[in-house]
């Protein structure tokens, strides 16, 4: 039983209680609500469980909490908040289809980040994650460096991380320099980190910086040696640079390390392929063949070489092979149909260019060899049709006139042909030399066929004795007077002129250098002599009838 004494003192303690400022009671009017979010943060595993303890957080921190309490629902709503966030957006791949619920998700995970940055803003993985969602379709590039560089900042004592931080903010810069500063600044945090050396690699290569991406892959490999990237990229930059000894070096050194890699052995004969030493990358690419029987590639590419040296049998074995093993392989089609053509199976090599234009309409060089084709099976009204089209896209394209004129041509439209060929030689002339060198421009065929076909037109309106003359020793000195048909051009241009000494000259010439060649048209080159000895001009026409054997589509189509 208690005494009044202490009867007394109770009263007094809840007098002195009940005297205390109302906010000091609210203070702690949340406790129930933030022990219920810690008690189930615990076990959450769902995000309808962890947003649950948001809210609750939420509602705990409303209601009111001591500074002690309140740091401490900052704390879980940030945790649970980051792991829904996490969560959600392990989900995204799942509806990648669907635009509007890839939003809607997207949404929904920055107000989760952005509810844990509140809570707690120095949350470095929160603001990693944002900026990746940031920089997704739909984001804002702008937040996304913001966000990027604040996590930068944050992470000035973990360079080791930050360097992962600056390759992120790299990524997102526009501006090549500042996207090498942050590579730069990322390996200065952390040397050992590959990714940022491979990253400053690929960017120095993509914007012609050659030399700086060599010297960067050389010194990554010299970190780590076995890195393909590396030797890759720095393979890549010395061919542009035309550096093909030191790529040859840099790979021969690879082989005496790692002498069964085929890779290697393959990159090597490429090199070797572009130094004209055929029998050197044969040998390479036997080998390679032989560490790996089923690679396509170097069988491939020894086909090639088999085509080169004019081993038309050996290089359709390896062409077949190879396919037989890569089916899909553009490059195998591409060689099969080359393979054909030189065959004179152009209805075959048709099929196959045709499949490989199915693959990739926009090829504009599969698209010029398959009206060659045409052309070359009989078909010139077909490769007309071809080149009526690709010439409303890109009227430019030299190519399609050049060829679209040999069509007409050999169908008798004598003045479609040199309109053709006129406006194949503007646009050449118009280039720059460098331009025509790495185009590998045959400019002495254009200017011959030109010459020849104002020089030998039956239809008087076309014929045009002075331009051709001006065209024909042109191509002659292109060539040096060194190529059989066009000094038998040349000859043709001088007698359409009146000129039959000059004619018979430059005729007898061209039947001596067909007689050394064994030139297959050299009882054409005859004939033409003995008119000009007749001093009768040359004329010729083409009336090709059209091959109207169908075709046979293999309805095959390249996996994509």
């Amino acid at each position: 039983m208690l005494k009044l004494s202490q009867i007394a003192l109770l009263v007094a303690l809840l007098v002195a209680l009940l005297a205390l400022p109302a906010q000091v009671w609210a203070q702690n009017e949340g406790q129930d609500k933030l022990d219920e979010a810690a008690g189930l943060k615990i076990d959450a595993k769902t995000p309808d469980e962890l947003k649950k303890v948001i809210r609750l957080c939420e509602e705990a921190i409303k209601a009111g909490l001591d500074e002690g309490n309140k740091a401490l629902a900052d704390q879980v709503l940030a945790a649970a908040a980051l792991q829904r966030a996490q969560m959600m957006v392990q989900q995204l791949p799942r509806v990648a289809n669907n635009p509007g619920a890839v939003r809607r998700l997207r949404d929904e995970t920055m107000s989760d980040l952005d509810k844990a940055l509140s809570a707690n803003p120095k949350l470095v993985e929160a603001l990693l994650l944002k900026t990746r969602l940031e920089a997704l379709p739909g984001g804002s590039r702008e937040n996304a460096l913001k966000t990027i560089t604040k996590a930068i900042e944050l992470l000035k004592d973990k360079p080791v991380d930050q360097a992962t931080a600056y390759i992120l903010r790299a990524g997102l810069q526009e501006n090549t320099n500042e996207k090498l500063a942050d590579l730069q600044k990322a390996i200065e945090a952390d040397s050992t980190n590959s990714d940022a050396w491979q990253a400053r690699v690929a960017v120095l290569l993509t914007n012609g910086k050659l030399e700086e991406a060599v010297a960067d892959a050389g010194k990554l490999l010299e970190k780590d040696p076995d890195n393909m990237f590396a030797l890759e990229a720095a393979i890549t930059a010395l061919f542009q640079l035309k550096k093909f000894d030191e790529a040859v070096k840099l790979l021969t050194a690879r082989i005496e390390k790692t002498p069964k890699n085929g890779p290697i052995y393959r990159a090597r004969a490429r090199a070797y392929i572009v130094q004209e030493k055929v029998d050197e990358a044969l040998a390479d690419v036997n080998k390679a063949i032989e560490l790996d029987p089923k690679d396509a590639e170097s069988m491939l590419l020894r086909s090639r070489l088999y085509f080169s040296k004019g081993e038309v049998e050996k290089a359709s074995r390896d062409v077949s092979d190879a396919l037989a093993i890569a089916p899909d392989a553009v490059d195998g089609v591409a060689m099969r149909s080359l393979v054909a053509s030189q065959e004179g199976r152009f209805a075959d090599a048709i099929v196959d260019m045709e499949m490989l234009i199915r693959f990739d309409p926009t090829n504009i060089s599969w698209i010029i060899q398959l009206g060659s084709l045409y052309q070359a099976d009989k078909r010139p009204r077909l490769a007309i049709k071809l080149f009526d089209e690709l010439l409303k896209q890109k009227p430019q394209e030299w190519r399609a006139h050049r060829v679209r004129g040999d069509a007409k041509l050999s169908i008798n439209d004598h003045a479609g042909a040199i309109a053709d060929y006129e406006a194949a030689l503007k646009i050449i002339e118009a280039m720059d030399s460098k331009k025509i060198e790495e185009e590998d421009i045959d400019y002495s065929g254009l200017l011959n066929n030109l010459a020849w076909v104002l020089s030998t037109s039956p239809q008087d309106s076309v014929r045009d004795g002075k331009r051709s003359l001006e065209l024909g020793l042109k191509a002659c000195e292109a060539t040096e007077y060194k190529k059989a048909h066009i000094l038998s051009t040349l000859a043709a241009c001088y007698a359409e002129t009146g000129d039959f000494e000059n004619a018979r000259k430059w005729s007898e010439k061209a039947v001596e250098l067909g007689a050394e060649e064994d030139n297959e048209q050299l009882e054409q080159l005859k004939k033409e002599l003995e008119g000009y000895k007749a001093d009768k001009p040359w004329r010729e026409e083409q009336k090709t009838e059209e091959n109207k054997k169908p075709l046979n589509p293999s309805g095959g189509a390249i996996e994509t």
